[in-house]
């Protein structure tokens, strides 16, 4: 009868110790086990295609290409596949910003009037907009319903980046909306995140350099980092597009490539392998492929928290993804596209992750592909 008690006690005992563990106890030993985990979850998240690559400054320690990059055509993903983005791209958006900043062509604190061919103003507020708030999300600037209508499907927009913006945010614009178009709080006084602040921040390059957005891009990012996979514009595009989907009711629907007339927040086009020379950057005090990309001091503010009494994740553009493991970067998500990178700037490791799935959260997986990258 003692026998069959302990025996019982024992069972008991193992079962709650079972139940009780959680992720947080959950460890990924080798590159086997990691290659399972993320099976698994492109299984349970309906995931078609994702790659993966992990990098300690120079050097790529892991890259994995899984699945397809056309369910329709049974095309397996390639390195050379492009994922479109999505807000990922902000990151490259800021960066072009901050390196007129770095030339001394402006103060983070200046009015972005000044530097504008129209004024933005909050309704309601007569505190000015800096460039500073733009980069945390505290402009006030909103993301109004007419976005809804700016997608443009096989092709790029139709309309320069300058002519939308002054009609979303200038009254008597077609797009303007005083309250769908902008928050009710003084500007620099919340933080709420905001697309068309950061497609402000792609006409505030064009307007302070005199260069075309796309132009400026791969003139003074793309070319100089040998970012060759890496575009703004679909009718730029020779090599395969990775296809987006959503996954509704039970099945995978396919979506059309497409470009929008906000497009420096979300629109960019690369593959990790891209990603990679340009986050690389982030780790090595602005400095990838032989080319200063920002000056080092730029880089420690975007990894700084910036705004710290209203939100504790905000740098310059950057967030901190996760405070546990020190990692800064930003995410992405799109009409069937789920994007994640990010990066240690102590460890020097960074982790990049694209997916061709709308519906998908990667911030446990961004985790664990940098734990897994520790050990590597």
């Amino acid at each position: 009868m003692k026998i069959i008690i302990m025996n019982s006690f024992i069972l008991i005992f193992l079962f709650v110790s079972f139940q009780s563990c959680n992720k947080d106890d959950f460890e990924i030993n080798n590159k086997d086990e990691f290659e399972e985990y993320i099976q698994e979850e492109m299984d349970f998240q309906k995931i078609p295609a994702m790659s993966i690559l992990i990098f300690k400054e120079n050097n790529i320690l892991y890259e994995n290409y899984i699945g397809k990059s056309n369910l329709e055509q049974n095309t397996a993903l390639t390195n050379n596949d492009l994922f479109l983005l999505a807000s990922i791209s902000k990151v490259v958006t800021a960066t072009a910003l901050l390196q007129l900043y770095d030339d001394g062509l402006f103060s983070l604190d200046d009015n972005i009037n000044d530097y504008l061919p129209f004024d933005v103003n909050i309704p309601n507020h007569s505190t000015s907009i800096t460039f500073r708030m733009l980069l945390t999300h505290t402009s006030g600037i909103a993301d109004g319903s007419v976005l809804d209508n700016q997608y443009y499907y096989g092709e790029d927009p139709q309309i320069s980046l300058a002519f939308f913006l002054e009609n979303y945010l200038v009254p008597g614009g077609g797009g303007y909306n005083s309250t769908e178009n902008f928050y009710a709080f003084e500007p620099g006084t919340e933080h709420e995140y905001s697309n068309e602040g950061n497609a402000l921040i792609g006409l505030l390059v064009e307007q302070i350099s005199g260069i075309d957005f796309n132009t400026y891009c791969k003139q003074n990012i793309f070319n100089p980092l040998n970012m060759n996979s890496t575009f703004w514009r679909l009718d730029e595009i020779s090599q395969t597009i990775v296809k987006p989907y959503n996954y509704t009711n039970g099945q995978f629907e396919a979506i059309r490539h497409y470009t929008f007339s906000d497009y420096p927040n979300g629109g960019l086009r690369s593959t990790g392998k891209d990603l990679h020379k340009f986050l690389n950057a982030f780790v090595q005090g602005g400095l990838s492929n032989s080319y200063q990309l920002l000056n080092a001091d730029t880089v420690n503010s975007m990894a700084t928290l910036q705004i710290p009494s209203l939100d504790n994740e905000m740098g310059l553009h950057l967030f901190l993804m996760d405070s546990g493991n020190k990692l800064w970067g930003h995410d992405g998500g799109e009409q069937g596209v789920a994007t994640i990178m990010a990066f240690n700037s102590v460890t020097k490791i960074g982790a990049i992750i694209l997916t061709n799935q709308g519906e998908v959260n990667l911030e446990e997986i961004l985790i664990e592909t940098y734990k897994f990258g520790l050990k590597l």
